[in-house]
Formats: C-alpha cells, sequence, structure tokens
C-alpha cells in the first residue's frame, strides 16, 4: 500500500509520495486551498498518511524534574506539568533530555505546536476520505535523526599547554544546531543525542533571501538565546553546527562555515529538505508524535488487522508444513507395512509348500515342519481334555457342597527330533507326588508309565462342616476321582495332618477350607 505524508508549512501544503528510503514531491498548495478537494484530488482513498509540520507556532518549554528513578512515576509528573503549561494547546508532547550518565534524566523540553485549526482541518479531510493518519511529527524530530546519523566525535576543548589532551565528548551527548532550508524558511533546531530540545522557523521573504549574511545572523540570534535560556553552557561554545543549505556559490558556503562562533562540522547543499528528511518517518520517536490516539483510530486498527492477517498466514503456513510432513511419514509407514506383508505372504506361501511337501515323511521336512507334524500326532493320542472334565464334573455331583474354584490343565512338552539326530532326554511331566524315604529306596519294579495331561483346581469346603466331616468329604472326592484311568493326588489338605507342625487357630472364627488337587491321564 502506497505510503504518503503531507508537509503543513508556514503558507504552503506539500504532498509526498514515500517509497522505501526515498520521497517523491506530488503536489504542493498555498495556504488557501481546500483541503477536502485537494486530497480528493491528489490522493487515493483507504491509503496511509503521515503529518508533517514546518510551522512558526511552536513553543518550547525547558523544566527540571526532580530525579524520579520510576519511569511510570515520572511519566505522570511530565504528563501533569504538559497539561498544566500548555492547557490551551490539543497538540502537545514531553521530550526527556539524555542525561548522558547512570542518573535519570532530570530535563524536560515541553513542546506545543500551534495552528490546531488548521491542523484540525488537514486531520478531517483525511479522515472523510477514508486515509488512516499514521501520526502528526514535527519537522524538528526528522531533523534531530539526521543529525545524529552525521555526528562525529571531537575533543571537548584543546588542552592546555604541557597537559595531554582530554578524552573525547561522546557526540550523542553534545548539543548540535541543526540550520535547514526549507520552502517555509530556516528551521534551526538544537539537537542532542537523537531529542530535538528546541526549534525555531525563521520566515523566507521572497526568492534568494536566504543569503549567507542571512542564515549567519539568524544563527547567531538562536545562538544568543539558548544561551540566555539556559539550553547552552560556557562549555557548548562555540556550538556545534550542522548545515543543509540551498546554496551552489562556493565564497558563499565558505563564509558561513568560517564564523568564529559557530564550529561548522560540515555544510551540505540540498534542493529539496522535506524530499531528503521525510524517509527518516520510518524510524520517528513515537515519544515525538503529537496526534491523540482518538485521531488515529482507523490506522491503528488496520495496523492490528494486519498483524491479525500475517500472523494468520504464518499460522497457516505452520499448519500446511505440519500436515505435509504427517502425509510424508504416513506415506512412509504405509510403503513400509505394505512391504512387510508381502514378505510375510512369501514366507507363509514357501511354509505352506514345505508342509505340503513333506506330508507323511518327516525326514523331508525341517526342523519347523517336524515341530508341527510332532504336535498333531501329540494330540491325536492325548485323551480328550473335555472329557477330562466331564470326569472332574462327575467327581464333583458325588461330594455335595464342594466348589472348584479355579482349574487350569497342561500338557506335556513336545520332544522334537528332526532326521538323523538322537531324541533328547524326556523331561519328567505329571503331579507332585509325596514319596517317603523307604519307598524312594526300594527298587522299582516296572518303570513309570509317563502322564498324558494334567488337571490341577482348588477346591472350597463348606464352612458348616465339623474337621472330622471335612475330611470323610476330602477322602470321598479322591475316591470318585481315582476312577476311569485317572489318579487324583492331594497337594493341600483342609486339615493339617502333619504331627509335627503346630495346629492354630482362632476363636469363634473359621477360617478358609480349602484343598488343591491334581487330576493326573497316565499312558495306558
Amino acid at each position: 500500500m502506497t505510503e504518503f505524508a503531507i508537509v503543513i508549512a508556514q503558507q504552503s501544503v506539500h504532498l509526498y509520495r514515500l517509497s522505501g528510503a526515498s520521497a517523491e514531491p506530488v503536489a504542493a498548495a498555498g495556504v488557501d486551498v481546500d483541503p477536502v478537494a485537494w486530497i480528493a484530488a491528489h490522493m487515493p482513498a483507504r491509503g496511509n498518511c503521515s503529518l508533517v509540520s514546518d510551522i512558526m507556532d511552536e513553543a518550547y518549554i525547558r523544566n527540571v524534574l526532580p530525579p524520579i528513578w520510576l519511569a511510570g512515576t515520572r511519566q505522570q509528573l511530565l504528563q501533569r506539568r504538559l497539561l498544566q503549561q500548555m492547557r490551551d494547546n490539543p497538540y502537545r508532547a514531553a521530550v526527556l533530555v539524555p542525561s548522558g550518565s547512570w542518573r535519570p534524566p532530570t530535563r524536560v523540553s515541553l513542546i506545543g505546536m500551534g495552528q490546531s485549526e488548521r491542523i484540525a482541518q488537514w486531520l478531517a479531510a483525511l479522515t472523510a476520505h477514508h486515509i488512516r493518519v499514521k501520526g502528526l511529527w514535527p519537522l524538528s524530530a526528522l531533523i534531530a535523526l539526521e543529525v545524529r546519523q552525521k555526528l562525529p566525535r571531537r575533543p571537548r576543548t584543546d588542552p592546555l599547554p604541557g597537559q595531554p589532551p582530554m578524552a573525547p565528548e561522546p557526540a550523542s551527548l553534545r548539543p548540535t544546531l541543526a540550520l535547514v532550508a526549507t520552502p517555509a524558511g530556516l528551521r534551526q533546531v538544537l539537537v542532542r543525542g537523537k531529542t530535538p530540545l528546541f526549534s525555531r522557523l525563521a520566515l523566507s521573504v521572497g526568492e534568494g533571501s536566504l543569503s549567507a549574511a542571512f542564515v549567519l545572523a539568524e544563527a547567531r540570534r538562536t545562538v544568543q538565546y539558548l544561551i540566555s535560556q539556559e539550553w547552552l553552557g560556557s562549555a557548548d561554545q562555540p556550538v556545534a553546527t550542522q548545515m543543509w543549505l540551498p546554496f551552489d556559490d562556493e565564497q558563499a558556503l565558505a563564509e558561513v562555515g568560517s564564523d568564529p562562533a559557530l564550529d561548522v562540522q560540515f555544510i551540505e547543499g540540498v534542493a529539496d529538505a522535506y524530499a531528503r528528511l521525510l524517509p527518516r518517518l520510518k524510524s520517528a520517536s513515537a515519544q515525538l508524535q503529537f496526534l491523540p490516539d482518538e485521531s488515529r483510530t482507523q490506522w491503528r486498527a488496520a495496523q492490528i488487522a494486519a498483524g491479525a492477517k500475517y500472523g494468520g498466514m504464518a499460522v497457516l503456513a505452520v499448519a500446511v508444513l505440519w500436515s505435509a510432513d504427517l502425509l510424508w511419514l504416513s506415506w512412509g509407514k504405509r510403503n513400509l507395512a505394505q512391504e512387510q506383508l508381502a514378505r510375510a505372504a512369501v514366507i507363509n506361501q514357501q511354509a505352506s509348500q514345505e508342509v505340503l511337501r513333506a506330508k507323511g515323511d518327516l525326514s523331508q521336512a525341517g526342523l519347523a515342519v517336524a515341530s508341527v507334524q510332532a504336535w498333531q500326532q501329540t494330540l491325536a493320542a492325548q485323551p480328550d481334555q473335555f472329557a477330562g472334565l466331564q470326569h472332574l464334573a462327575g467327581a464333583l455331583k458325588g461330594a455335595p457342597g464342594v466348589e472348584a474354584q479355579k482349574i487350569s490343565w497342561a500338557l506335556p512338552r513336545l520332544q522334537v527330533q528332526a532326521a538323523g539326530v538322537p531324541p533328547a532326554p524326556a523331561q519328567p511331566f505329571g503331579c507332585p507326588k509325596v514319596v517317603d524315604a523307604a519307598a524312594a529306596a526300594a527298587p522299582a519294579v516296572e518303570p513309570a508309565k509317563p502322564a498324558l495331561a494334567l488337571l490341577s483346581f482348588t477346591a472350597a469346603l463348606p464352612l458348616a462342616l465339623t474337621q472330622r466331616q471335612a475330611l470323610q468329604l476330602q477322602d470321598g472326592l479322591l475316591a470318585g476321582l481315582n476312577t476311569g484311568g485317572w489318579s487324583a493326588f492331594l497337594l493341600k489338605s483342609t486339615v493339617t495332618l502333619d504331627p509335627v507342625q503346630v495346629q492354630t487357630g482362632t476363636l469363634g472364627e473359621v477360617g478358609a477350607r480349602t484343598l488343591d488337587l491334581c487330576l493326573e491321564k497316565v499312558a495306558p
């Protein structure tokens, strides 16, 4: 969007188009021009515009504050004094003078801008044309930025004979008088750092009125006034001076630069001072902006909307990149899963072909195929697990009141044997058996038969039974289980019958009556 700047001079108005580091003049008019018609003729609607004043009616009041460390308290005091001393001026500002040390600033310049009715007319015309006003700055604020860029470092004073030279004073702390020739006249600004402390406009009368004699006379008059008002001290003389003048005559430039009251740092010829200074609006201080917030509502709303727009675009870009990254990751994972499924299908097909080739001939199969065939043969030789559960259910019917709480099953470990490999020793498999020492020492009459399946369970007996009745019920359950080729082994009795173990109990309480049994089916 195109940026514009309107310079309200003492006797004229100038419109410039801002583009980067340059300002292009668009139109100029006299003081009696109609603002509404002139703006409609030269500016597009819904644009951005900055106002700059170059008028005589500017008031600068020097003020001294107590040393206040808190910035908020100091700002409140500044606003109170500004309101008291410039109550009738709607466009006012307070500028702190840099202290040059770690101490808080105490000197302040109270600035008031005149011709408020004229400025209000131009502000109303811009608002009626739907142009967003960025702010109102005095030309001295832009000159201060231009001066600060060109400040050198110079010795404070000439050293006395026989003494070493003094350390150079930082240029940002030395007051500098800037003389700028504008279409309105000779603008004279006292600058310290980037802060304009004082400004004065000497009107030019007719063509060629800005002669060397006129510039020197006005500069001396301004320096005398600044010394009388204590803006300058004796240590600041001769006053550091920078000049932007429209002179083309080298003799006139030399005459201005040879004045002993001015420490002229440089003189530069400039044809259009406004075009030279207006690009400085990009870095103009908000402290020197004179318009109240209600006069900048449209521009502030546009800035917020632009920030929200760019923020939304950034969020959208991040979301798109994140979605693309997730899509790339999901695409890679999908391809990896497809490759794994393809490899698994190939392996499954190869295993099926090997099983089909080795069916009925274990010597032609590998270790995995032999394990599958051995498992099938073992299941064929095993008793039906459902038959074992039926046998257990029948025994429980003969023992009323007994409840099976947990039933677990077990099968013997498969003995995998490959072709040409001797069989591995069989692992012991069966119910735990309690054997006394004499029976263990006696030779076995015949080898023990291998167990085919195990069923282990925990049974709960009724609590209302006496110990004798519980033992009788337990014996009846064991007798019912030891039938049909099944063998039952008592792992835990409801009553401990060990004569060595101490019998314990609690009066008035009946403990849980459970017994653990193991049911075993052996080979015929």
